[in-house]
């Protein structure tokens, strides 16, 4: 697990240090963080029933891209599941690794017996077109949900139905 810290950890404090307004967590903050969070948030991913992070292997190169989801716990709302911490490295875009991350995710919701699964991004986000690709749909509008300095980013709220039925 501890081998994987370096490979996770470098591409999304990437995305959070070149993209801060894509993102709702703070470069510092989590750069703050003590190594045994990150490791920790890595074992929840492999071992926990409640989410799961894709990666995108680069091989020699790293990751690729990273892609979170988990599952929401309460009772009522257990049918429903959230993308977060979507990221691709800027030599791997264009080849449709968002896509390949994204179908993996909502197979696991499928998996999970999940009803819907939901993101959020921000306005200006070029991701949006993926997602929409992928089956994501706007439902509404989080006004002023990212502040960096004295710029506010709205964030579109976004969801699909993870399968048919």
């Amino acid at each position: 697990m501890e081998d994987d810290l370096a490979a996770f950890k470098a591409p999304r404090l990437e995305a959070l240090r070149d993209h801060p307004e894509a993102v709702g967590t703070d470069f510092e903050e989590s750069n703050r963080d003590p190594e045994s969070a990150w490791i920790e948030r890595i074992r929840t991913a492999i071992e926990g029933e409640a989410g799961r992070i894709f990666l995108a292997d680069a091989g020699h190169d790293g990751l690729a891209g990273m892609l979170g989801v988990y599952r929401s716990r309460g009772v009522k709302n257990r049918h429903a599941a959230n993308i977060w911490g979507v990221y691709i490295r800027p030599q791997f875009r264009g080849e449709r690794l968002c896509e390949k991350l994204m179908h993996e995710a909502i197979a696991w919701c499928a998996q999970k017996q999940l009803r819907i699964v939901r993101l959020s991004a921000t306005t200006s986000a070029a991701a949006i077109r993926c997602y929409a690709r992928c089956g994501f749909r706007v439902y509404g509008v989080s006004p002023e949900e990212i502040r960096i300095g004295e710029t506010y980013y709205d964030e579109l709220m976004m969801w699909r139905r993870v399968s048919p039925s």
